[in-house]
């Protein structure tokens, strides 16, 4: 069940005879949710189905002005596995955005921090998939971007994202795999729309990538790592078409050209003195494409949505994916909905090696929702 209030205050401030309108936000959240897993790890043979608990308050702050606003969320989530207290986790999650519109321009800020449980993020699109241990996960990231209309038809997007994640090393430990390994990830891109029409619209888009990770698993005596750089140019080119004010189709396909260097090593626990090393090189090249489909009618909405993007990974290397989602909505009532979400994705590591190429297939299907007005969802 989940309630949620909202409390709007309203702020004039008077400087010399021009006056200056603020609507501050302050809205609490509070959500519990009962979930059961008859096969939490994945496993051929699972030995037990778990019930776990969520509990989570939470908190929006901000304010909306004439030409900017600013909103901050703040949630934790507590994590109960009955049964199996092991497991048990606190998640804390907090992001920050604002952004400012003038007259031929728009320039948007956000920031996140995340500590999060390997259980929950490790079937993502940046994770391994490996569920075999509960693991704290922690992510920071930064995403400025600035759009600027060139024309009545015509703007510009540039944009960097940068993004640093880390895991819980615990010396001798099975989550110094290289399926838990640190990465960052940062990003320049641009890109350029044409509004052909009221209607249709067209898109140039450009990037240029870093990936970076590493890990090391210490042993008593010998101490094995791997690094790994990957730089990665991507350019595709979009449409997209307003049938009507409910029904929309976006697509969008291009190449990507990746190099990658990544080296092992061996070294003296002790003195940290390399006695090993081997250093590879490869170049990849790949296709990319995004497809969305979405509708929405008198009885409720659906869409479906498809892409494949190479993106960072826990595993210690990049990862190909490729996804297809469906979704559907229905309107049960004016106060009554209930809705469904389905989803595959197909991962594929992007290394030096050619014999560590792997790929993960992983489904996911979401139980129907119901939720009725005022803010309370069941």
């Amino acid at each position: 069940m989940k309630i949620k209030t909202d409390f709007w205050l309203t702020v004039l401030a008077f400087a010399s005879q021009d006056v200056f309108a603020l609507d501050f936000l302050l809205e609490p959240d509070f959500s519990i949710k009962e979930r059961y897993e008859d096969n939490l790890r994945l496993q051929e043979h699972p030995p037990r189905d778990n019930w776990i608990t969520t509990v989570s308050p939470g908190l929006m702050l901000g304010y909306i002005a004439e030409n900017n606003e600013l909103k901050s969320n703040f949630k934790w989530n507590e994590l109960i596995y009955h049964g199996e207290s092991a497991l048990d986790f606190s998640e804390k999650l907090g992001n920050i955005s604002h952004q400012f519109k003038g007259e031929r321009f728009k320039t948007d800020l956000s920031a996140s921090y995340s500590e999060q449980s390997s259980l929950t993020t490790q079937l993502d699109e940046t994770g391994s998939g490996d569920l075999r241990i509960q693991v704290p996960r922690f992510s920071k990231s930064i995403s400025p971007n600035l759009t600027y209309s060139l024309s009545e038809k015509n703007s510009l997007q540039l944009g960097y994202s940068y993004s640093d994640v880390s895991f819980e090393k615990k010396t001798g430990g099975i989550n110094n795999s290289l399926n838990f390994s640190d990465y960052t990830y940062e990003q320049f891109f641009a890109t350029i729309s044409h509004a052909y029409t009221e209607r249709l619209s067209f898109n140039l888009s450009g990037s240029y990538s870093i990936y970076e990770s590493s890990n090391e698993t210490p042993g008593i005596f010998i101490t094995s790592g791997l690094s790994q750089s990957s730089t990665t140019l991507n350019y595709q080119a979009g449409v997209q078409y307003l049938f009507d004010e409910k029904t929309q189709l976006a697509f969008s396909a291009g190449i990507r050209d990746t190099e990658t260097e990544s080296v092992q090593f061996r070294k003296v626990t002790s003195t940290g003195d390399i006695f090993s090393q081997s250093d590879f090189s490869r170049n990849t090249m790949g296709h990319v494409f995004s497809a969305n489909f979405s509708r929405g009618t008198e009885w409720g909405s659906f869409g479906f949505n498809a892409g494949q993007q190479l993106n960072p990974a826990s595993t210690g290397n990049q990862q190909t994916t490729t996804t297809f989602s469906a979704r559907l909505f229905y309107n049960l009532s004016e106060r009554l909905s209930t809705g469904i979400n389905a989803s595959y994705l197909q991962a594929e590591a992007v290394s030096t090696l050619n014999n560590s190429n792997i790929s993960n297939n992983r489904t996911l299907t979401s139980y129907p929702q119901h939720s009725s007005g005022d803010g309370l969802t069941t």
